[in-house]
């Protein structure tokens, strides 16, 4: 029960302030001693003090329930979890993206597409006063400052690429985006987490980059039909393979007994190539044998006929010079005499024939004999004449 004068004030009721999970309170306040600063000297931006002063109290209210002057002052509820701007049209992550919409793109080839993301946004509790100091709340932070930085890092990537690049390098886009804007957050003490991009549209009653869009798309079934049929290929070439395979099996005995055949006849082949060139060899080695042999016996033949031969003439003029004079006749038809007689016992021919023709001119080997036994006498007696002849004066 209080006793309040109602000339000097009035009584309000007012419900305690509650502060959620995954939020912070700055507490802004509008009353207090005057505080020093607590930011640094390298914030710029205002000054942060300490608890009960009057500003921006540098230490933020934890999640619970504060009996807090609404008149002495205000709390800006902070998010500390991670909370997702979405850059896309009747679609809202948080309460911060409302006014938000696709970011309208220029590509190097002249298209003008509308390209749809979303950001994952967090913030550090320890910082959440400093981002109050600098952007009033986080609606401001988003619309006055991530909003123009987003959009015109994303149109300036835009221009460099054509509408088909932009679509397939989506991956790289957002890899690159992740790692350039991480360091442009930490600017605004934020701490950014990931950027998803979504695939660029068509504003509304352009039908270019459908048609571009259907290009694609025909050329990717074209691709995908070109795989199929050499997947199909594939298929039939194992599947003549697999009956290839399954016919061999079948017939493996038969398969098997061949081979060995094969191999038989290899061998035996090998063998009689074998046989062929042993027998070669020992041909060649019994020709040469026999050539030698020949060659021996020709060589002994000749030296024996040589031999004999200069034996004989070595005799027959031995003869010769003890013959000369009258004893010469008589050695010469004592030879014919002798190789005749030879003559006839080689050749069996009958010195009288067995049958006698009548006339006188029968020739036979006797009368033959005969007549020149009679020459020679006639001869040497002619000779014996001559020499008893005396000459006269």
């Amino acid at each position: 029960t209080y006793y309040i004068n109602r000339l000097f004030a009035t009584v309000e009721l007012i419900k305690k302030t509650i502060i959620p999970v995954g939020f912070v309170g700055v507490v802004v306040s509008y009353t207090g001693r005057k505080g020093s600063d607590l930011s640094g000297k390298e914030y710029s931006h205002g000054e942060l003090v300490e608890s009960g002063c009057r500003g921006v109290w540098r230490d933020p209210l934890m999640p619970g329930k504060y009996a807090f002057n609404t008149y002495a002052g205000k709390i800006e509820l902070v998010p500390t979890t991670n909370f997702v701007l979405m850059w896309k049209s009747g679609e809202s992550g948080s309460s911060f993206d409302n006014n938000l919409r696709e970011i309208t793109l220029i590509t190097k080839d002249a298209f003008e597409p509308q390209l749809p993301l979303s950001v994952v946004v967090h913030i550090d509790y320890r910082k959440a006063p400093m981002v109050v100091q600098r952007f009033g709340n986080v609606a401001q932070l988003v619309e006055q400052t991530l909003d123009p930085m987003v959009s015109s890092y994303f149109k300036n990537v835009s221009q460099t690429k054509t509408f088909i690049e932009l679509i397939q390098s989506r991956s790289e886009l957002q890899t690159n985006a992740s790692a350039d804007m991480k360091e442009r957050f930490q600017a605004y003490s934020l701490e950014f987490q990931e950027v998803l991009i979504g695939t660029p549209k068509p504003q509304p009653g352009d039908t270019k980059i459908e048609n571009i869009m259907a290009q694609l798309r025909d050329r990717q079934i074209a691709r995908e039909q070109v795989e199929t049929f050499a997947q199909k290929q594939i298929a039939a070439d194992k599947e003549r393979e697999l009956n290839e395979a399954e016919q061999r099996a079948a017939k493996q005995k038969e398969l098997t007994g061949s081979l060995v055949d094969i191999s038989i006849k290899e061998n035996q082949g090998s063998a009689n190539v074998k046989a062929a060139e042993k027998k070669r060899q020992e041909i060649e080695a019994l020709a040469h044998a026999e050539k030698f042999k020949q060659e021996m016996e020709g060589s002994g033949r000749a030296s024996a006929i040589r031999s004999v031969g200069e034996a004989e003439a070595s005799a027959i003029k031995a003869k010769s010079e003890a013959l000369q004079g009258e004893g010469a006749d008589k050695q010469l038809m004592q030879t014919v005499m002798l190789r005749l007689a030879e003559a006839f016992e080689t050749s069996k021919v009958p010195l009288v024939p067995q049958i006698q023709m009548g006339g006188g001119g029968d020739t036979n080997a006797f009368n033959t004999l005969l007549s020149l036994m009679g020459s020679l006498k006639a001869g040497e007696l002619a000779q014996t004449l001559k020499h008893d002849e005396t000459p006269r004066a």
